[in-house]
């Protein structure tokens, strides 16, 4: 976390400098989180995010750069149904501090609310997990020592941006981020006690990596610089 903040502050100097004017604001929503763990699908994970973010601004272009910092849970779920209709079940949260930045482009219309696309890329920091609270199975699940605690990936989105005054807007966005780095990297173990057989086995090589598909509302606030002669 303390890496990200200057880089940052460093993106809101630049975005400042490069247009004058520039948006900012909060955003946040809910997430599905999707990860393969070793060639197998598990089950989502719905979640939670939030972020800031800075975007630069100007009255004669529609495209734009843009840098967030925020907080995402990342993760993943095992979920089994009984006889009941009742699920019994796991998830797998990765807590995570996620630099972001890139570029927009708004689709050109007759009034001041704009679909847009943007697509970026993301730098994350593994805050904690909750892997702990496992460790009752004897390693079976996921441990936090092969958690990667720096990971990267590639982000892409569609929005649209609803224009309340000159100074203040809102949106929508939809935003699918997965990840190019492993989440999680464990090497193969021995000797492993399972859970179901209580008996020692072997255990192959797991990784993981995550995929997080998010749905985000969000605040505009417009500071605008104008030069008077």
């Amino acid at each position: 976390m303390k890496i990200f903040l200057p880089l940052f502050v460093a993106l809101a100097f630049c975005s400042s400098a490069y247009s004058q004017s520039f948006v900012f604001g909060p955003k946040f929503g809910g997430t599905i989180g999707i990860q393969n763990w070793s060639g197998i699908d598990r089950d989502a994970l719905i979640a939670y995010h939030g972020a800031l973010f800075i975007e630069s601004w100007s009255e004669d272009k529609n495209s734009s750069f843009f840098g967030q910092l925020g907080y995402h849970q990342r993760g993943s779920a095992q979920r089994t149904f009984n006889f009941t209709g009742g699920t019994n079940g796991q998830q797998f949260i990765f807590n995570n501090a996620v630099l972001a930045f890139g570029a927009k482009s708004k689709f050109k219309t007759y009034n001041a609310n704009k679909p847009y696309y943007k697509i970026g890329i993301r730098l994350e920091y593994t805050l904690n997990t909750n892997l702990e609270q496992y460790l009752i199975y004897g390693g079976y699940f996921p441990l936090d020592p092969f958690v990667n605690k720096f990971n990267y990936g590639a982000m892409a989105g569609v929005g649209y941006e609803i224009q309340f005054s000159e100074f203040v807007g809102g949106f929508i966005e939809a935003t699918l981020s997965p990840d190019i780095s492993l989440q999680y990297e464990q090497p193969p173990l021995s000797n492993v006690l399972d859970p179901i057989t209580n008996r020692a086995r072997n255990l192959n090589e797991q990784t993981i990596r995550n995929i997080s598909f998010e749905i985000s509302v969000g605040l505009k606030l417009l500071r605008k610089i104008e030069f008077i002669d």
